[in-house]
């Protein structure tokens, strides 16, 4: 059976509430004017977005704005959260019928850990790659490609599924096929950069059983 690598927030749960309160509270606390819609900063890595808020700042600024914003989402953010309907059924689907299931996310491992915990989805995987501080890279291609390296994953045997265009350029990436997650986040632009859509959970079973 094909591996499946599944995205966290905007896929398996509905974490844009807890994100954007936390984004809100240190761009206030920082005075750092109107960013306009702060959804754009749902996806990719905290290190990306922090030089966009703070595109004259140095390397020290940055870092201390990112852990400002981690310290939030250590104390409320995490659980502002939601599971998707139809996700949990879907992945005992999924584990029922023998798919090797896997998380990669931008979101820090400890987090994304809490999270699946909070959930009970932990129980379905075998493994969570997250992002974390000592790594050398923060880009979602490089953690994809630990974790198929890590696992002996065949790429042309898996599918990475998630809901922004990091999700499928990381996939694009490593030869791996991905899917979009149409409840997501991501734009109808986004998921045209995907290889199939699944307009709900449920749908994922039947493009991926192909």
């Amino acid at each position: 059976m094909p591996a499946l690598i599944f995205d966290l927030d905007g896929t398996l749960t509905d974490s844009k509430p807890g994100i954007l309160a936390c984004l809100r509270q240190v761009i206030a606390a920082r005075d750092l004017g109107d960013q306009g819609p702060l959804e754009r900063f749902i996806g990719p890595p905290v290190e990306e977005w922090t030089l966009q808020l703070l595109p004259r700042g140095d390397d020290q600024a940055r870092a201390d704005l990112a852990r400002e914003y981690r310290a939030c989402y250590d104390r409320e953010g995490w659980s502002n959260n939601a599971l998707f309907p139809g996700v949990d059924a879907m992945l005992a689907q999924l584990h029922g019928e023998a798919f090797p299931l896997y998380v990669c996310t931008s979101k820090q491992q400890h987090f994304a850990l809490r999270i699946l915990d909070l959930f009970g989805l932990s129980r379905w995987f075998t493994a969570v790659y997250g992002d974390k501080a000592e790594l050398a890279s923060h880009n979602k291609a490089d953690l994809l490609a630990s974790l198929l390296r890590d696992h002996r994953l065949n790429p042309a045997e898996c599918w990475m599924i998630g809901d922004r265009s990091y999700d499928f350029e990381a996939a694009r990436a490593n030869r791996v096929r991905s899917l979009a997650a149409a409840w997501g986040y991501g734009s109808d632009e986004e998921f045209a950069l995907a290889g199939a859509v699944a307009q709900t959970p449920a749908e994922i079973f039947r493009i991926v059983a192909l």
